[in-house]
């Protein structure tokens, strides 16, 4: 336990990363209310923690107070014991079925889930029906194991807009919300899955002008949520835009005719010579974490056994958890999983189907990009409705 926390805690400060885990039982409270139901609840902290415990549990919580927003918090939203919560299990289980997981409180994603499988919602606690859809869709309970991961400052994936931005009509500092659109992995370890929403600011903007003066937007994607619940941050870096020039190149479409990202901040900002840029909803963006991530991911795949594991621990239930040696990783395995044997889990690569629209840029701006390399193998194709967005540096 002391070596695995001190692990974590020496990887974040080497990173640079801070994250703001709930301390009290205020605060943890809350965290779990937004967690099952979508937002806090109302009245005397006892009942609302019993709630919590009923939704998920089907039972009534005991002990102190304090001990039972602990168990409940580390259960079913806390990382620090590398146990497998039961956010992360209906994340791994969305995942397995659609590529993707959900947005949405726990409730309401387990409602969505059982009307997509069954056609109907079930009633009961949580985690029974979080159970009953796991061995409806693959005929057994998932075996899931936690591990460490990192990802370095290099590793690029792609994030789509769910919110417009417009230098025309957008303001410096206006939020955004984003989707992840492509796994990040290390090796075997999922850290952050297909689907995950983060949210990012307008760092910079400038209108453009009648008299040619260059519309400019810089973005900053400050929440990236990672699997175990931490968050980081992503910019466009450089290994960024090798792969837009990459994408670009696959679409056959021309550099100089596109939308071109200068050499603005630590984002790099967007441009166009006496133009306005408007990114719709669902333009795909190509970022990289700022700083090296470490975090707690699930293994996928192959056995469903971590990298270098020598013994990991097997759980008899969801919520019956009992403290090993933290350094290992840990198997959690539901009572009557031994009686099926698990189906293998394929995971499919999902293609990103959206559009690419160019926007002319003044060439004289625009400047010369190095094509990428026409041997890139991991190149994706790049359909027509959405910008390619690619970057410059003076």
């Amino acid at each position: 336990m002391k070596k695995h926390m001190l692990t974590l805690a020496v990887a974040a400060l080497m990173t640079g990363q801070v994250w703001a885990a709930p301390e009290t039982v205020l605060e943890k409270t809350d965290a779990l209310e937004n967690t099952v139901y979508g937002s806090t609840q109302v009245g005397a902290l006892v009942d609302r923690v019993q709630q919590i415990s009923q939704t998920v549990y089907g039972r009534d919580s005991s002990g102190t107070l304090n001990s039972q927003v602990d168990s409940l918090y580390n259960s079913i939203d806390g990382n620090t014991r590398g146990k497998v919560s039961v956010s992360q299990e209906l994340s791994m289980l969305e995942w397995h079925y659609q590529n993707k997981v959900g947005n949405g409180s726990l409730v309401s994603r387990v409602e969505q889930l059982e009307r997509s499988v069954t056609g109907r919602i079930s009633t009961g606690a949580l985690d029974t029906r979080i159970n009953a859809l796991a061995k409806t869709i693959n005929g057994a309970p998932l075996k899931l194991t936690s591990q460490v991961g990192s990802a370095p400052s290099t590793e690029v994936f792609a994030v789509t807009l769910n919110t417009p931005i417009n230098t025309a009509t957008s303001k410096l500092g206006d939020t955004f919300s984003f989707t992840v659109s492509e796994d990040l992995m290390d090796g075997n370890i999922l850290l952050v899955p297909a689907g995950t929403v983060g949210e990012g600011h307008i760092s910079e903007l400038k209108k453009a002008s009648s008299f040619g003066r260059n519309g400019k937007l810089d973005l900053m994607f400050d929440k990236v949520p990672a699997l175990d619940g931490t968050e980081f941050t992503a910019i466009q870096g450089e290994e960024a835009k090798a792969r837009t020039q990459q994408e670009l190149k696959a679409a056959g479409a021309s550099v100089a005719g596109a939308v071109l990202l200068g050499p603005v901040g630590l984002v790099g900002g967007f441009f166009v010579k006496g133009k306005n840029i408007d990114l719709p909803v669902g333009a795909t963006i190509y970022v990289q974490p700022q700083e090296l991530v470490t975090v707690q991911g699930i293994v996928v795949g192959g056995d469903g056994q971590a990298h270098n594991s020598s013994d990991p621990s097997s759980q008899d239930s969801y919520d019956d958890y009992t403290l090993g040696d933290a350094s290992e990783p840990v198997t959690l395995v539901p009572a009557d999983a031994n009686e099926e044997e698990e189906a293998p889990v394929k995971v499919v690569e999902e293609s990103d189907e959206s559009e690419t629209t160019v926007e002319d840029a003044d060439s004289e701006d625009a400047g010369e990009v190095e094509e990428a390399s026409a041997d890139t193998e991991d190149q994706t194709n790049v359909s027509q409705s959405q910008p390619i967005i690619v970057v410059k540096r003076n």
